[in-house]
């Protein structure tokens, strides 16, 4: 993802729900979210790849682990096929 395209996702969201929180979420299996500690820039060279000179990417620091991943953010994110809201609006 591009930082164009995630000012534009951002954005959209911000549009629809105001000013909300931003947390990651991690390991499909057994997801938990964290919080975003900073974020920075670095510029790295591929080790796979050497010949491909250097690449500058934005990293979102990993916070506090705040706990296991919602069932509604796992179904969101593609991550369970089980919905939980579903439940609850029948």
């Amino acid at each position: 993802m591009r930082i164009s395209d995630l000012i534009t996702e951002l954005q959209a969201h911000e549009a629809e729900f105001g000013d909300i929180e931003v947390r990651t979420a991690q390991q499909p299996k057994w997801a938990f979210e964290y919080s975003i500690d900073r974020v920075e820039v670095a510029t790295t060279i591929d080790d796979d790849d050497r010949d491909a000179g250097k690449k500058t990417v934005v990293y979102l620091s990993e916070g506090r682990q705040i706990g296991y991943l919602p069932g509604s953010a796992a179904y969101a994110l593609g991550w369970s096929e089980y919905n939980v809201e579903d439940e609850n609006n029948e």
